[in-house]
C-alpha cells in the first residue's frame, strides 16, 4: 500500500507545472537538491518515472501525466479542507456566559475543563443561578442547563437527558443507626432533603403511599451532597453526582426499589439564530456528554432493579 506523503505530491505539481527543479524550489523557499531527491524517492514509491530529464529541459512522462490528472485535484481538495479547518479554528473564539444550576458544576466539572482544554481561545463565565432558565435575559447569558418543565415558549431547549434520585447514605451513617430494610423504616432515621431539588415528600411502593418527614432541608442541593457525604442523613440523589462515592465506598444505595420519576435536563438558550461557532461548538460538547451520562444512568438503574 502507498504512503504518499503531501508535500511531496504539493512538490511533484509544482514541477510539473514550473518544468523544473529549481523553480519549484524557489517557490517552497527550499533547495533544489531536496526537490530532486523527493521527487526520486516518490517515482520509487510508485515505481515508475514521472519526468522525463535532459540537460535543456524536462518533461512529464506519459504516467507522470495520467498522475498529474489525478493527483492534482485530490490535493487541491484535501488543502481546501485543511484550509476550512484551520479557519473555523481562528473563529472558535470569544466569551460564553453559561447558568448552570448548584450540583451541575460537580456533573460536568471535568467536561468543561477538558472543552477549555481543546479551545483556550473560547473564554468561559460560569454562574450557579437557582432560577434556571430564568435567568437568561437578567444574566445575559448564552445558555443554562436547567431542569423541569420550561414554561417560557420564547426560548429554546435542547433536551439532554432524564434522571431519577434514589436514596443515598453514607456506610457511617448507616453503621451509627437501625437497619434499613423496608421503607417503613426510613422513619426512624434522618432524612435530608434541597428545595434546589425536588424534594420527595411521599413515596409510593405497591399502591401504598409513605409520608416522609426530613430532619433537614437546605434550599442548595451542592450543600444536600454535602451534608449527605457528611453523614447527615439520607438523601434523594441522581446517580450520576455519586458514581464515584459508590465506587470508593464513601456512600452506599439504600433500598434501591425506591426512586423519583423521572426528571429532565434541559439546555436552554435564546435563539438558534446568531449562535456563534463557539456557542455551537459548547453546545455540542454539552449535548455528548449528556448521552454518555444517560448511558451511565440507565445501566445503573437496571442492574439496581434485577
Amino acid at each position: 500500500m502507498y504512503q504518499l506523503n503531501i508535500n511531496d505530491l504539493e512538490l511533484f505539481i509544482a514541477v510539473a507545472k514550473l518544468g523544473s527543479f529549481s523553480k519549484a524550489a524557489d517557490s517552497f523557499d527550499t533547495r533544489r537538491a531536496l526537490v530532486s531527491r523527493r521527487i526520486g524517492e516518490l517515482e520509487k514509491q510508485l515505481g515508475a518515472p514521472l519526468f522525463i530529464r535532459t540537460t535543456r529541459a524536462m518533461s512529464l512522462t506519459p504516467s507522470g501525466e495520467q498522475f498529474l490528472e489525478q493527483v492534482e485535484p485530490l490535493v487541491g481538495q484535501f488543502l481546501n479542507a485543511a484550509r476550512m479547518v484551520e479557519n473555523q479554528q481562528s473563529q472558535l473564539q470569544g466569551k460564553l456566559r453559561i447558568g448552570l444550576l448548584p450540583f451541575m458544576e460537580r456533573l460536568l466539572d471535568r467536561q468543561i475543563a477538558e472543552f477549555m482544554r481543546k479551545h483556550p481561545q473560547i473564554k468561559l463565565e460560569i454562574f450557579m443561578v437557582s432560577g434556571g432558565y430564568r435567568e437568561l435575559t437578567r444574566l445575559g447569558l448564552d445558555f443554562v442547563i436547567d431542569v423541569g418543565k420550561l414554561e417560557d415558549s420564547s426560548f429554546v431547549a435542547k433536551k439532554l437527558t432524564s434522571f431519577k434520585l434514589k436514596l443515598f447514605a453514607t456506610p457511617e451513617y448507616l453503621a451509627q443507626h437501625d437497619e434499613i430494610t423496608c421503607v417503613e423504616d426510613l422513619a426512624q432515621h434522618s432524612m435530608i432533603a434541597s428545595t434546589g431539588g425536588t424534594i420527595q415528600n411521599h413515596i409510593m411502593i405497591d399502591d401504598q403511599t409513605f409520608s416522609i418527614d426530613y430532619s433537614l432541608i437546605t434550599n442548595d442541593f451542592s450543600s444536600l451532597f454535602s451534608f449527605c457525604l457528611a453523614g447527615a442523613g439520607i438523601a434523594f440523589l441522581p446517580y450520576s453526582l455519586v458514581t464515584e462515592h459508590l465506587e470508593n465506598q464513601q456512600l452506599v444505595s439504600i433500598l434501591p426499589e425506591i426512586e423519583s420519576d423521572y426528571i429532565d435536563s434541559y439546555l436552554v438558550y435564546p435563539s438558534r439564530q446568531h449562535m456563534s461557532l463557539a456557542a455551537k461548538m459548547f453546545a455540542s460538547n454539552i449535548i455528548d456528554v449528556a448521552q454518555e451520562l444517560d448511558k451511565s444512568e440507565s445501566a445503573y438503574y437496571s442492574n439496581k432493579l434485577k
